[in-house]
């Protein structure tokens, strides 16, 4: 080999776990579900061209092509390449017209090469197929212009689909699905019976708890029950850095939310947009702490049928004037899943991998108080077992009970330093009662 040889990026990936793949395909270039698992680690990887090549050799593969088609033409959209991604989606589709993830990805590439009539027929039959794969800001993106005239598009379409997760798909957390139930969706279904009480749909409602407890999970299976549309706000659509956009940005997220009522509004690390003035170093975020209160109060505007949910690992960070009536006026705590929650993570995660028999009521048991985020992490670690032995043997080789049970002897969930945390907050600063799930929560688990 030749001094001035560069290896093919492929050959050289930054993620270790990436090259454990490699070597093991080196070793088994025939091995089609490997080749498929590594083309799939290189998307992710975020490198496309090298992935593409991996896709492509699967793709005449008769129980792979399919899944290695869309593989490719995602490639090749975030790639640029779009006549080739709308090629290769087309062939999966000529296979398997009623492919819902397939006519998502043409909708795509449609949207990418401005074909908005073809994007909105792929994309609502793919929602209709599969009322998962809605996507909010790429419906928005697909909404014909004032001046585009189109008698095919409806009211639906105006307002786009709707949230299609519901608590069904949230594995345990039943005391906190009921509370919200009770608190939230029962207001949206039976608006009249809440009506005779003085109560009505909308307001606002702050989750907290330990980070990777599946808060954002929870708020879209709230939109779901509710029938109304989800739409999380990011910190980068808010923020910026000119005076006064930070505002208007906020005001143009509560409108349309309006416009398109019933809707959800989750704000992810809302401490963020909601921080408690005091601690402020400088002006710059007053305006917008001022503009958030005054759109939870629909201001000049009715919030009747917009609910706005919050998130934070942090209460204690938000300013007081949040949780008056009418704004994050309920607090909610969201505990790290239970027993039949981790077991369903655990299923879930692991469906696409390599496993021998599993008894996951028995790693429920003795992962208390993990988070789902540690749930992954264990899965991963074993998963890099697995790889070690893979390449030892040759061949690839199933994550295994004792591979699980030895990556969970190692690890520690990262919940535990949120508790600790806490501890003070619910101990010396709960006059209001705010934190009283969680003090129910951590004297149960010997916490306290």
């Amino acid at each position: 080999m030749g001094a001035g040889y560069t290896a093919p990026m492929q050959d050289r990936p930054t993620d270790p776990t990436l090259k454990l793949l490699l070597e093991a395909l080196a070793l088994a270039p025939d091995n089609a579900p490997l080749r498929m698992h590594v083309a799939t680690a290189m998307e992710k990887a975020a490198q496309p061209r090298d992935a593409l090549s991996h896709f492509e050799r699967l793709l005449g593969d008769r129980a792979l092509g399919d899944d290695a088609g869309l593989g490719a033409a995602r490639c090749a959209l975030s790639l640029g390449e779009l006549d080739r991604a709308l090629g290769f989606v087309n062939a999966v589709l000529t296979s398997v017209p009623e492919h819902a993830m397939g006519l998502l990805l043409r909708a795509r590439v449609h949207e990418r090469r401005n074909e908005h009539r073809d994007a909105r027929r792929d994309y609502e039959r793919a929602v209709q197929l599969d009322p998962e794969l809605a996507d909010t800001k790429l419906w928005d993106a697909l909404l014909p212009s004032r001046e585009e005239p189109d008698g095919a598009v409806g009211k639906e379409a105006e307002t786009g689909p709707r949230e299609g997760v519901t608590f069904a798909d949230v594995g345990g957390l039943d005391d906190v699905k009921e509370r919200i139930r009770m608190r939230i969706v029962l207001p949206f279904q039976k608006p009249d019976l809440f009506a005779a009480f003085g109560k009505k749909g909308g307001g606002g409602m702050l989750f907290y708890g330990p980070p990777g407890c599946g808060k954002t999970f929870l708020a879209r299976a709230t939109a779901g029950e509710c029938g109304a549309h989800f739409v999380s706000v990011g910190l980068h659509e808010v923020l910026d850095m000119w005076i006064g956009n930070s505002e208007r940005q906020l005001h143009a997220i509560f409108e349309d939310a309006r416009r398109r009522a019933p809707t959800v509004l989750f704000f992810d690390e809302v401490d963020a947009l909601g921080m408690q003035r005091a601690k402020l170093v400088t002006g710059a975020m007053r305006g917008v702490i001022t503009q958030f209160l005054a759109e939870l109060d629909g201001f000049a505007s009715r919030n009747e049928k917009v609910l706005v949910l919050g998130a934070t690992n942090t209460p204690w960070d938000v300013d007081s004037a949040f949780r008056r009536p009418g704004r994050f006026s309920q607090v909610l705590f969201v505990p790290p899943p239970d027993r039949p929650g981790r077991a369903q993570i655990l299923k879930l995660k692991l469906a696409e991998k390599p496993q021998g028999p599993m008894d996951f009521l028995r790693l429920a048991e003795v992962t208390e108080g993990w988070s789902g985020a540690d749930l992954e992490n264990l899965i991963d670690a074993a998963a890099e077992s697995a790889i070690g032995k893979s390449l030892a043997s040759g061949k690839v080789e199933p994550i295994t009970m004792p591979m699980l049970e030895a990556a969970r002897a190692r690890l520690r969930p990262s919940t535990r330093e949120w508790f600790g945390t806490i501890r003070n907050h619910v101990q010396f600063a709960n006059e209001s009662g705010q934190y009283d799930e969680a003090a129910d929560y951590m004297r149960r688990h010997n916490l306290m």
